[in-house]
């Protein structure tokens, strides 16, 4: 069939699955179409966009029939910004198909014949979870052109003026449309990669759902421009009180991301607080904190249960960030060693058990592969939370060689945790595993397995 498409052809598909990442999966003559804007059980008039030997890549132009999870997409942004791409799927279409990438992806990758994967739990809340938004600018100047929103779908460059959001706060909102018109007024442009000139390039917002505190982070340029900013921080703390704190970071780097690597000026703390399962944790400009409040407490129950622990285990928290799992396991192990590779995650992991009266919690900064192949231990437990690239296969290695009963697979990409699964599977067999849907209307999905030793 291949010879007889091309780009810019129409085809009438009936999308008869959901491929992980979002796009609906339609199937004729033996040849696969993977359908951008189309969900299954739908018949979509689709135009062709890319031929490749195996499949083609097409994009909804019509909506011919309905499928049986269709719903309304709440957002008046919903398919031009990139936040979110299962607006329109209902919730119980969601929480089906995550499983559903779970299980295939075992399947198919994990070399698991039939994997036991759970119904996937959901977040106590699909409508404003998040804690932590990151907006980008883009434009400004004298001519007022100022973007500050989220990027358009498919752009790295394009930014959406985002006026409404279902997935952050209300007040999240209400600060980024002040800041917006805040830095349109100064006449200063924001930052431009080609040019490398200007100054505005992230807002971040982050709030503690658990005490309310709420930090602004304003990522800039480095360069003049200390003085805007702090005047941008005071407007928005004395427009409104609940933002207990502004951080102001430069950024060198020309890389997109909202990470400062230099801090300017605070105003207030400098931190804000949220707490998981009873457990405070601080929360620095640049830490890692679970983004879904309410299904972080989820996902570490999960967690913990898997671990099994009864007082006495010692516990190694690879990739253990700031200290979110290691935390919770030391409520019932013996002792838990928490090993990451960024020193501030360490430091802040440090001070949230000494915030929480934690004293059985041992945190080591360096290279997790090097790390715990020279450790000299054998730990009960492994807890892993990697990147969404999964463990280094020297990491695998090291955990094989160690030999603990059980380990606890903390995943945000089906595809790599599956990869890991069949590289331990000489030692160890997978028991079962938990998706967590921590990022509601977005094909994303967090997931939880528990693997135990042969």
């Amino acid at each position: 069939m291949r010879e007889n498409i091309h780009n810019g052809d129409r085809l009438e598909l009936t999308v008869d699955a959901l491929a992980f990442g979002g796009r609906g999966v339609a199937r004729a003559e033996g040849f696969v179409f993977f359908v951008e804007g189309a969900l299954p059980g739908q018949r979509v008039e689709a135009q062709i966009t890319s031929v490749k030997k195996r499949f083609a890549e097409a994009e909804t132009v019509r909506l011919l029939e309905s499928g049986p999870h269709d719903v309304k997409p709440f957002c008046p942004h919903y398919g031009k910004c990139g936040g979110c791409d299962l607006q329109d799927m209902d919730q119980a279409g969601q929480l089906l198909w995550k499983r559903r990438f779970v299980s295939d992806s075992l399947s198919r990758l994990g070399g698991e014949e039939t994997p036991e994967v759970l119904e996937t739990v959901p977040s106590p809340d699909s409508l404003h979870f998040r804690n932590k938004m990151e907006f980008a600018f883009s434009g400004g100047g004298s001519e007022r052109n100022l973007s500050l929103g989220l990027h358009k779908r498919g752009s790295d460059e394009s930014i959406v003026n985002v006026e409404a959001c279902g997935l952050q706060s209300p007040l999240a909102m209400d600060i980024v449309i002040r800041a917006r018109e805040f830095c349109r007024d100064s006449g200063v442009p924001s930052w431009n990669p080609r040019t490398r000139k200007g100054l505005w390039r992230f807002l971040v917002v982050r709030e503690g759902r658990a005490t309310g505190q709420v930090m602004v982070h304003l990522i800039t340029s480095a360069g003049p421009g200390a003085a805007v900013a702090r005047a941008l921080g005071a407007q928005l703390m004395e427009a409104l009180p609940a933002v207990t704190t502004f951080v102001h970071s430069e950024r060198r780097a020309p890389s997109a991301i909202a990470f400062g690597e230099r801090v300017v000026a605070t105003l207030g703390p400098g931190v804000i607080e949220d707490e998981v399962l009873g457990i405070r944790y601080r929360i620095s400009p640049d830490s890692f904190f679970q983004t879904n409040t309410g299904a972080a407490e989820r996902l570490y129950a999960k967690a913990r249960d898997y671990a099994a622990l009864s007082g006495e285990q010692t516990v190694w928290d690879l990739y253990c960030g700031s200290g979110g799992l290691s935390l919770v396991m030391a409520q019932a192990a013996g002792r838990v060693v928490g090993f990451e590779t960024v020193e501030s995650a360490v430091e802040d992991a440090r001070a949230n058990a000494k915030l929480n009266g934690i004293g059985n919690c041992e945190f080591v900064a360096g290279d997790v592969r090097d790390m715990i192949a020279s450790r000299g231990e054998r730990p009960d437990v492994v807890i892993t939370d990697p990147p969404r690239k999964g463990m280094h296969e020297d990491v695998v290695q090291a955990i094989a060689k160690a030999a603990p009963k059980r380990i606890v697979y903390v995943s945000c990409n089906p595809a790599t945790l599956s990869r890991d699964v069949a590289l331990l599977s000489q030692s160890y067999r997978l028991v079962e595993a938990c998706p967590v849907d921590m990022f509601p209307h977005s094909a994303h999905v967090e997931c939880v397995a528990l693997l135990e030793l042969k």
